[in-house]
């Protein structure tokens, strides 16, 4: 296996390996206190979640996966998706003897942490979903026009170049002149010139058509956790709409906080979002 990065971690926190069927899943993993899982979006990995963890770290154990086909972990044949991740997600807990936990789960992963909230109901105490996807009806006109002309039917890119993962990185960002974007851009070109392009298209575009094809909204009244939805007012990635839709089916009760940035809040505003996730969950421990 080829590391897309060096791994970088804060003070206290290591990686683990956990071995599946399929392969094998990287975590990582410190602080003290209840345990929080925190699961990456579409591209992305556990480097997403490090700016935040120094401050969750002090009330929480955090479990930073890297999804089967993204990150550190193994990226084999696989059916990618929501759906499938929530599985391993689900087995990930259980390997570690982990009963019941908080996730959290950015675009991707909050519709990952949302499906396990819905199937595994008992495993999870509180969910925080920020800039989730899974809030569209159906595919638009114009994604369906934009898979048209950029995919293959071996799940592979018709076109590619650097200057588009720019353009994908700096539309991900309310502010694009944040000092996390240049080191966000340099590490995701890295990882898609080196070998696993290939795999990493594979599970990419197979993730994507996932979250279109299975919008998590019209099963959310069903869901028995507290829920924090975390929304970014200058998203460019999620539609306002979609977030409307997913906090108007969630059950009474559930809370909804905006911050002013993009689409990811991770990276540019990783101080505000621990103090948010601090402030929800430690009231369900």
């Amino acid at each position: 296996m080829t590391s897309p990065a060096p791994l970088v971690l804060p003070p206290g926190f290591k990686s683990y390996w956990l071995t599946f069927a399929w392969g094998r899943l990287h975590l990582v993993a410190g602080g003290q206190g209840p345990p929080l899982f925190m699961v990456h979006g579409l591209g992305g990995s556990c480097h997403d979640f490090l700016a935040m963890a120094p401050d969750l770290a002090r009330n929480f154990t955090l479990l930073v996966p890297d999804l089967p086909g993204f990150g550190y972990s193994d990226k084999p044949d696989l059916p990618y998706g929501p759906d499938f991740f929530a599985q391993v997600m689900a087995q990930m807990a259980g390997q570690l003897g982990l009963r019941r936990a908080h996730w959290l789960g950015h675009s991707m992963g909050g519709q990952i942490v949302f499906t396990l909230a819905l199937d595994r109901p008992e495993m999870v105490r509180s969910l925080v979903a920020v800039c989730p996807s899974g809030g569209q009806a159906g595919a638009n006109r114009w994604q369906r026009a934009l898979q048209t002309v950029l995919l293959t039917q071996d799940e592979r890119f018709r076109f590619f170049c650097p200057g588009l993962l720019d353009l994908a990185v700096r539309l991900s960002y309310g502010d694009p002149s944040h000092p996390s974007r240049a080191e966000l851009t340099r590490r995701v070109r890295a990882q898609w010139a080196g070998p696993e392009r290939a795999l990493l298209e594979r599970s990419l575009v197979r993730s994507a058509q996932a979250i279109l094809a299975h919008p998590v909204w019209p099963r959310l009244g069903a869901l028995q956790a507290p829920v924090l939805l975390v929304q970014g007012r200058l998203d460019r990635v999620v539609a306002a709409g979609e977030l409307q839709r997913l906090y108007a089916h969630l059950p009474a009760g559930a809370r909804w906080e905006m911050l002013p940035c993009g689409h990811l809040p991770v990276y540019s505003m990783a101080p505000e979002l621990a103090a948010l996730v601090r402030d929800f969950s430690r009231g369900f421990a």
